[in-house]
């Protein structure tokens, strides 16, 4: 695992509660950490919400609320 990967992983695992609880298999959900990262962007499929509508054109459009919550509950990130 590189400095960063380790870094972000060690920040989220200081702010679970019950950490203690888990120390056993704290190496096993850092392995699973890297493995997400390690996913290309190929492997990421957001579907988006299907509530659409049409514009005077015909064309879909997905309100920016719908597809916010489609990418978060993909487990993406998005910015502004």
């Amino acid at each position: 695992m590189n400095d960063k990967t380790d870094s972000e992983f060690e920040a989220w695992w200081i702010k679970q509660p019950h950490r203690e609880q888990f120390e056993d298999v704290k190496d096993q959900m850092r392995n699973v950490a890297v493995a997400f990262r390690k996913m290309g962007r190929e492997d990421v499929v957001i579907e988006l919400a299907t509530a659409y509508r049409t514009d005077e054109d015909g064309y879909w459009v997905l309100g920016r609320t719908e597809v916010k919550r489609a990418i978060e509950a993909a487990g993406a990130k998005w910015r502004e």
